[in-house]
């Protein structure tokens, strides 16, 4: 088998851990909670005015300060939703997971680590095999 069926069959195999499985119903939800899409188009909108606002010359300061604050407040009230709260956390134990993933194959291409002599004890292991 060549490296990149493995990788394919890696990524078929990280689709089925529930971290993964988590992220995806989350981001589901997240992307079907109307509220919370109304206010990132909102952001996104608010956004595009600040990066309007940066490019004339001179910018209006009076301006951008207003821009911003609205910005931040729009942030605060999409990452209070109770979607995007759980979205963004099962985002970053995806994330966490993959990072582990990337380490293992990153120390075991420089040969810092041995995947085939791993005995288990995690105590003290910088995360280089699979337990």
């Amino acid at each position: 088998m060549d490296v990149i069926e493995m990788a394919k069959e890696l990524a078929q195999a990280i689709t089925q851990d529930e971290r993964c499985m988590h992220l995806q119903l989350s981001k589901a939800i997240s992307d079907g909670d109307m509220e919370l899409q109304k206010l990132i188009g909102e952001f996104n909108l608010i956004k595009i005015r600040l990066s309007v606002e940066y490019k004339k010359t001179p910018p209006d300061n009076k301006k951008l300060e207003k821009i911003q604050s609205e910005l931040k407040h729009i942030y605060a009230n999409i990452m209070r939703n109770p979607n995007m709260t759980e979205y963004t956390a099962a985002k970053e134990e995806m994330d966490k997971l993959l990072m582990h993933i990337n380490s293992i194959i990153q120390m075991s291409i420089s040969g810092e680590i041995d995947t085939d002599a791993c005995g288990g004890n995690c105590e003290g292991c910088g995360g280089g095999c699979s337990h």
